[in-house]
């Protein structure tokens, strides 16, 4: 990604008490209609049209506000420029969000976050408090009990509303999370014994198969490639710039345009073969089952065709084997386990088993089994 900077421009005001607008965030710190300070809360991006460069301004921080007056002032003042208070300790202006704009198209809406308005707010509050005392004044308005600081009581009971409903779906999910893996105790009788063994069974072939040209085997016969697609590729195909504002404080804001390269997919062809070759195909499975576990389980017998590495001969493959122990549980449901070979063994039949079941599932955990 590649960013430059494309200017520094004023930010723009309206004096909200003539209603002039269009002010300069630097040139105009007081309205030159009525005389009206400049307020930094409510100072905004202009229009591509409206724009003005800051024009040998240095750059020296955000804005103060002062404490007495709260009139906006250099980053560098000792003293109120409208009151002559002392700036000392003085909070920083509010800055507006940076705006973004994808080329092409206008800058997205120009609102300040919510928690900048309400701290906002709160000072705009402050201050009317505070002239008003000096000036010997009553409180103005009707204070909302129990509500914090420029937040009303309908916002508060907003926002509770809006934690207990979250509270309220987290329960729930807890709720639905403890009943889908909730288990409890229970007991089991073993009923019976079942084992199975198989024997895969595998045939020297020819078979056709296809692979890349790179992935033919050696010694394959009867090859025939031709051009298919393999993958994609990532190919550059310009850039897509977006230009971004950026509130100084001080009045002014800068401009800078960030660019990243945009990419498109590009096929990328290679030779796909059909191919023969001579291999291990399997051709049937041979079964051995029973019930008890007297006679032990055996593996079924195997009888092989041809031998050695010709066309149809046969070979052993691999084998599996399962064995599971039939249980009644204390409801007079049944069901099925699949034990170790050593497990399955050691339990008789009429044994009394402890073990955990699903309260929703109906299923045993067959891991935690034990005699009694």
């Amino acid at each position: 990604m590649s960013t430059r900077d494309t200017g520094t421009y004023q930010m723009l005001w309206d004096c909200p008490r003539c209603g002039t607008d269009k002010l300069l965030g630097i040139d105009h710190r007081h309205c030159p209609s009525c005389g009206s300070p400049q307020d930094p809360e409510r100072r905004y991006y202009p229009s591509d049209e409206d724009k003005v460069l800051a024009k040998d301004h240095v750059y020296a921080g955000a804005d103060k506000l002062c404490p007495a007056c709260d009139a906006p002032n250099g980053a560098k003042a000792g003293f109120c420029t409208t009151c002559g208070c002392p700036m000392d300790d003085a909070e920083e202006a509010a800055r507006r969000r940076t705006q973004a704009a994808a080329e092409g198209r206008a800058f997205d809406e120009d609102t300040a976050d919510a928690a900048a308005a309400e701290h906002a707010a709160v000072r705009r509050s402050m201050l009317e408090a505070r002239q008003r005392a000096m000036a010997g004044l009553p409180p103005g308005g009707e204070a909302e009990e129990d509500a914090p600081p420029g937040r009303s009581k309908k916002g508060l009971f907003a926002g509770l509303t809006g934690m207990v409903l979250l509270v309220a779906i987290l329960g729930c999910c807890a709720v639905g999370a403890v009943f889908l893996f909730w288990k409890q105790d229970a007991s089991f009788t073993v009923t019976g014994h079942s084992w199975s063994r198989q024997v895969e069974v595998e045939r020297l072939e020819e078979v056709q198969r296809t692979a890349w040209e790179d992935e033919v085997p050696r010694g394959a016969s009867d090859v025939s490639c031709s051009k298919e697609e393999r993958s994609t590729r990532q190919v550059a195909d310009g850039e897509t710039c977006t230009t971004k504002r950026k509130d100084n404080g001080d009045g002014t804001f800068t401009e800078q345009e960030e660019c990243r390269t945009k990419y498109r997919e590009e096929p990328v062809y290679d030779q796909r073969c059909r191919y023969t070759v001579t291999d291990w195909v399997v051709t049937r499975t041979e079964e051995a089952a029973g019930r008890g576990t007297s006679p032990a389980p055996s593996w079924p017998t195997v009888k092989l065709r041809g031998g050695g590495k010709r066309l149809g001969s046969e070979r052993e493959g691999d084998r599996s084997e399962r064995y599971e122990v039939l249980l009644r549980g204390s409801d007079g449901e049944d069901h099925r386990c699949g034990l170790p070979e050593s497990t399955w063994s050691a339990y008789r039949e009429g044994d009394v088993l402890v073990g955990q079941i699903g309260v929703m599932s109906g299923s045993v955990d067959c891991s935690s089994l034990a005699r009694r």
